[in-house]
């Protein structure tokens, strides 16, 4: 059961977006922190170390031809992994609402064609992802990071559905969003989002649109250091929880925290799907 905006209206701040986030209609257009930029600088974040991995993760496992849609691109974070690791990609499409998200990442490409010899076939397109799409594909893979949190419920799942439909058979989505449990309406992890999904709503969801999830990969720890000991413990037992002590005296904080998460699937305070179009 969802909620109205009324009836948030009538709970604590804490379950709506933040006043003054930057918002096109109903969506929140907030982008997270260019963690290129932030680590050339020296700035290391665990959602930045986060982006990064989720981002490396996918460009690992793209194909030489594959055709690509990146669904609520933003400013094109996922570019500079694909020129680096992928660079015989076939074809790669932007789709967002913003065009100043839009203006970023076209600049992001034309100093990446500065750098590479790459020619990959890249275009862009202004829309709202929760409406027909203008092109169709079928793609081979669907990116869809840390977005889906910032569309209404509604509206998310018929950006799922578009995704799903633009799919060629056995082609993959890469989903990720907050993992935040419970009955909505739920409290926000991050007031800069519009709807936090849990995994077992979301995971129904993708069911009902056509994907069947292959592999659930955490990408941010549980909300607490005792949550992840928790979590760990449980998976792993005495061996892990020793492991992960050891590797707290040692690692830095911003690094453990999404590197140990990826052995924790849905246990993860932010998840990433991996999904395939359902053939029959």
């Amino acid at each position: 059961m969802t909620s109205t905006s009324h009836e948030l209206s009538q709970l604590g701040e804490e379950y709506r977006t933040r006043p003054g986030t930057p918002m096109i209609g109903p969506y929140s257009v907030h982008q997270m922190d260019d963690f290129y930029a932030a680590l050339a600088r020296g700035e290391v974040k665990p959602t930045g170390i986060m982006n990064y991995l989720q981002r490396l993760y996918i460009a690992e496992r793209v194909r030489p031809g594959d055709r690509v849609v990146d669904v609520c691109c933003g400013s094109g974070l996922q570019l500079p992994v694909l020129y680096r690791y992928q660079p015989e990609l076939g074809a790669y499409t932007g789709l967002d609402i913003s065009a100043d998200n839009l203006a970023q990442a076209r600049a992001r490409l034309a100093d990446l064609r500065k750098q590479s010899s790459s020619r990959m076939s890249i275009d862009f397109h202004e829309i709202d992802v929760a409406q027909p799409w203008p092109v169709t594909g079928p793609f081979d893979v669907a990116v869809y990071t840390s977005a889906l949190e910032h569309l209404p419920r509604e509206r998310g799942i018929a950006s799922l559905r578009h995704a799903a439909t633009a799919l060629a058979p056995n082609g993959q989505l890469y989903l990720s969003t907050p993992n935040t449990p419970g009955d909505p309406p739920r409290k926000l992890q991050h007031r800069v989002h519009v709807y936090e999904w849990s995994h077992a709503e979301l995971t129904a969801v993708l069911d009902e649109v056509g994907l069947d999830i292959v592999t659930v990969v955490g990408i941010l720890p549980p909300q607490t250091r005792e949550a992840t000991e928790e979590a760990v413990y449980k998976r792993f037992g005495d061996g892990g929880a020793a492991l992960y002590h050891s590797l707290r005296e040692n690692a830095p904080d911003a690094l453990l925290g999404p590197v140990v998460s990826t052995a924790l699937a849905e246990d993860a305070s932010e998840v990433l799907y991996v999904c395939v179009r359902r053939t029959t």
